[in-house]
């Protein structure tokens, strides 16, 4: 630990308030108590806080603790991998400050990037050349080898971002792969590891900073995730925007916009289900709950889609379960359910999300996804949980950007599996 955080922490600890301390640890938890001490020279932080119902001292080595938020301030104390810059959306930042740390950011790699093995099939066409149509194979293209082989495999996401710099580097002459490749890596920063800085710098660098695009809207996110507000709104002016606006804009406490732009999109097209799920868990996550299920039934009364009858099902599937999980949460008492490890299921995007839920002493312990058929969840198999453990619950839990049927899935069946346990 620096000298300058060694003396904001001391600094904080003198000015201490009645409020609550925030310690985070690296394992996803969050413990809700005070910091009593930092030992710069052994490397440990003190804490104290209730668990299970006793008030308990513990001395941590700083490589256990992520982030202590004392008085309202937020300090990193040890970086997680890939997520040097990414900050509590809470923070407050000029436009020239979230600038600042964006630039700083593009300039440097992740501290495992040198470290990481570049791993790709013999095989492949690093020109990115389209696949023929009806034609699958991982092994020769680019964007099939990502979708796959990368995608689904989180001990594989660091070589997915050093494969495409590798891509990005053999094609530096191709305009439209260098383009491509530079998309690619913001999204990866992006979804993977939710470097949200970097993220936007890769954007920044391929000219996504208007609303042209639809990762304009994954820009804006960034822009708010950094500290600034403003310049995500600034971002998303369009009053059409695009679809997963209507989930940002809920995601940043901006129901109303959120549902305004749902309005619109679902009097406008012929397929209105997906704007209707989104704007009924923005609904969800702003507390609307009566909103929230008045959308949810909508999409199980909207008229079916003959062409993609699975879609569909599943669609009206996601819907009824979400209804249900509020029901049931919304009649749930955590003291009144039982010590134990309770499971349940609920439908993802490739079939049904298993879950595990340990309660101890009124208080949830953990929540582990035991079984999955999933692809595309990124990281909501970490970040959802460590929602709930933190909010001790599922109300206000926002599923993770590009994998919000994998986090609901997780949602819904926390949910289930809580109301399962109540005596």
């Amino acid at each position: 630990m620096n000298s300058l955080l060694r003396i904001g922490i001391a600094a904080l600890l003198l000015t201490r308030g009645v409020c609550a301390d925030t310690i985070e640890l690296m394992n996803g938890n969050k413990v809700e108590g005070k910091v009593l001490a930092t030992d710069a020279a052994a490397k440990t932080v003190s804490i104290e806080a209730l668990i299970g119902g006793q008030t308990i001292k513990r001395t941590l080595p700083q490589a256990q603790v992520h982030a202590l938020t004392v008085n309202g301030l937020r300090t990193v104390i040890t970086v997680k991998a890939g997520a040097a810059t990414t900050v509590a959306s809470s923070t407050t930042r000029t436009p020239a400050e979230v600038q600042a740390l964006i630039t700083q950011a593009g300039a440097t790699p992740p501290d495992w990037f040198m470290s990481t093995n570049l791993n790709f099939p013999k095989g492949l066409d690093l020109s990115w050349s389209p696949q023929p149509r009806g034609k699958w194979d991982n092994q020769k293209y680019v964007g099939q080898f990502i979708w796959d082989i990368i995608n689904p495999n989180e001990n594989r996401w660091r070589e997915g971002i050093k494969f495409v710099d590798h891509v990005l580097g053999v094609n530096q002459n191709d305009a439209e792969i260098r383009e491509r490749a530079t998309m690619e890596t913001a999204n990866m920063y992006f979804r993977f590891f939710q470097d949200y800085a970097r993220a936007a710098w890769w954007w920044q660098k391929a000219g996504v900073t208007e609303q042209s695009s639809a990762a304009s809207v994954f820009l804006a996110e960034c822009y708010w995730r950094l500290g600034n507000k403003q310049m995500a709104l600034d971002l998303m002016k369009d009053p059409d925007g695009y679809l997963n606006s209507i989930k940002l804009l809920g995601d940043m406490g901006e129901i109303d916009k959120s549902v305004a732009m749902a309005e619109r999109y679902i009097a406008g097209t012929r397929e209105p289900q997906w704007a209707l799920l989104l704007v009924a868990d923005a609904c969800r996550l702003a507390g609307r709950n009566e909103a929230a299920i008045a959308y949810y039934q909508k999409v199980i009364d909207a008229p079916p889609d003959p062409n993609n009858k699975n879609r569909f099902q599943r669609l009206i599937s996601r819907a009824q379960a979400s209804i249900e999980a509020i029901k049931l949460f919304d009649l749930l008492n955590l003291t009144k359910v039982a010590d134990g490890t309770y499971q349940s299921s609920s439908l993802g995007y490739e079939g049904p999300v298993n879950i595990d839920v340990e309660v101890k002493a009124g208080r949830i312990e953990s929540v582990k996804v035991t079984k999955h058929k999933e692809k595309q969840y990124y990281s909501s198999m970490r970040d959802v949980p460590a929602q709930i453990i933190a909010k001790q619950g599922v109300k206000g839990v926002d599923a993770t950007s590009r994998a919000t049927i994998t986090g609901n899935a997780i949602i819904n069946a926390t949910a289930k599996a809580l109301a399962e346990g109540v005596k």
